[in-house]
């Protein structure tokens, strides 16, 4: 077949020139458009998903801070009920002390008293506000071996773990004269504990 020579013989404002779009199929045009695309979907597709996903949560935190709130009194009670609990518990515990307590001092002030010789007499039993197992046993007598004697038979009390002379002396009031004394105890802290832990375990047990 042979190929003819076209000639355009049209002047040049005439002439229609073809336009060549060939070049968009190129592989270097066509491979970085279709990245571009797919990228593109890719980051859309994404970016509705994670604002989707963040909707969700979003719905479901409000929802979760409803209920807590709606349920905000249970926490208050529990709350309520602990500081009840715990005063009703120190309450308790003040109550056992104090119920040991007296019967300690009941049988400290026998053992004072039981002990004391003929011609003594006390003027005071006090207790140190220092120190709780400290006590001061003020009194007086004619005699001074009394004393000495009076000391004695407190050393023999369970409630009493040291007993020693504070003082003495010889006062004359009118026509009668005496010797003034005192006497420093140390009071034994374990005695009574242990009915203290037997009186708590019968109750725990009730």
């Amino acid at each position: 077949m042979v190929d003819f020579i076209e000639v355009n013989l049209l002047p040049i404002e005439y002439r229609v020139v073809k336009k060549d779009y060939s070049f968009l199929l190129d592989w270097r045009i066509v491979v970085p458009t279709l990245s571009l695309a797919c990228l593109a979907v890719a980051y859309f597709a994404g970016t509705s998903f994670i604002e989707s996903t963040l909707d969700n949560k979003r719905s479901a935190l409000k929802s979760l801070e409803s209920e807590i709130a709606a349920n905000s009194y249970v926490a208050e009670k529990i709350k309520e009920l602990e500081k009840l609990r715990d005063e009703k518990n120190a309450k308790n515990t003040s109550l056992r002390s104090i119920s040991v307590s007296k019967k300690k001092w009941v049988r400290i002030m026998e053992g004072v008293n039981k002990s004391l010789p003929l011609n003594m007499w006390l003027e005071g039993v006090v207790q140190s506000e220092q120190k709780e197992t400290d006590m001061d046993i003020k009194g007086r007598t004619f005699l001074f071996p009394e004393i000495a004697e009076y000391m004695l038979e407190l050393e023999k009390n369970e409630y009493f773990a040291k007993v020693s002379l504070g003082s003495i002396e010889w006062q004359k009031e009118s026509e009668k004269a005496s010797f003034y004394f005192t006497i420093k105890v140390n009071l034994n802290p374990m005695v009574g504990i242990d009915n203290l832990v037997e009186t708590a375990g019968k109750e725990n047990l009730l």
